[in-house]
């Protein structure tokens, strides 16, 4: 299991690694919630922005990077696709970049929260703080399986991308947007099936180490709120209570912040 975090040591000047478990889930969960209800650009920008701090203080510039850059090319290919609809058919409106941006963006906090709390725990202890939540085993067990694919599949992404270099193949975007099929059976093809059978192998490896066993799993290291945790929730709030005092000036309260 230790293959899964390469760089999973302790970092002792970085906040993130000194919050527990419980408290970086509980971030999530608040996150997720918070982009259902808020659907102001600048709401939602300002929690973007907010989520981008909180996962660059992890020190993984890389993978950060690449996940932002496969957002704004998805967030290019939605504008060209929909003007490419209003030339089809007229009847069909161009949308505004702003509306537009609103999915990436509630897309974007959500990759901050959840990047951070898989980069920055351990298995064991992510798997125990799951189990004391008490949730049913149909959320617990994708829960669990979701959080440990994340650097198993970048190591994924990490081999393949050497063994095409060992095959002679730079995979750079320069090289990928000049041949993009030869791109996609040496890379993309590669990595979906890579994901799937990783995906099955932590599915099986998630119930052969107990997790939908009754017996109450126990951490080797003990897991206690710390005044640094106290100090995040609150901040936590006052981020989110900043969302919503920021929607409520644009004007969105007055019809609701139900889409």
């Amino acid at each position: 299991m230790r293959a899964l975090f390469a760089n999973d040591a302790i970092r002792p000047k970085s906040l993130i690694y000194r919050l527990d478990v419980r408290t970086k889930i509980l971030i999530s969960l608040i996150a997720s919630v918070s982009v259902i209800f808020l659907k102001s650009p600048l709401a939602l920008g300002f929690l973007a922005l907010v989520s981008a701090l909180y996962v660059l203080n992890l020190g993984r510039w890389r993978i950060v990077f690449v996940c932002y850059l496969g957002i704004l090319i998805m967030w290019f290919l939605a504008i060209g696709c929909m003007h490419l609809m209003h030339q089809i058919s007229e009847i069909i409106p161009i949308s505004n970049a702003s509306k537009m941006l609103i999915p990436f963006l509630r897309a974007l906090i959500m990759i901050n929260t959840v990047l951070t709390l898989a980069l920055s725990s351990r298995i064991q202890t992510l798997l125990t703080s799951l189990k004391m939540l008490k949730l049913p085993i149909w959320i617990y067990i994708p829960a669990a399986v979701m959080i440990r694919f994340i650097p198993t599949f970048i190591k994924d992404v990490r081999q393949i991308h050497e063994t095409m270099r060992i095959r002679g193949y730079s995979l750079n975007p320069i090289f990928i947007a000049r041949h993009p099929i030869v791109s996609m059976r040496l890379l993309i093809a590669p990595i979906l099936f890579r994901a799937l059978r990783s995906a099955d192998d932590l599915g099986i490896a998630a119930e052969l180490k107990g997790v939908c066993h009754q017996a109450r799993m126990v951490s080797y290291k003990p897991q206690d709120f710390s005044s640094t945790d106290a100090l995040a929730m609150i901040f936590t709030f006052l981020i989110l209570a900043t969302g919503i005092l920021i929607q409520v000036h644009a004007g969105d309260a007055s019809t609701g912040f139900f889409l």
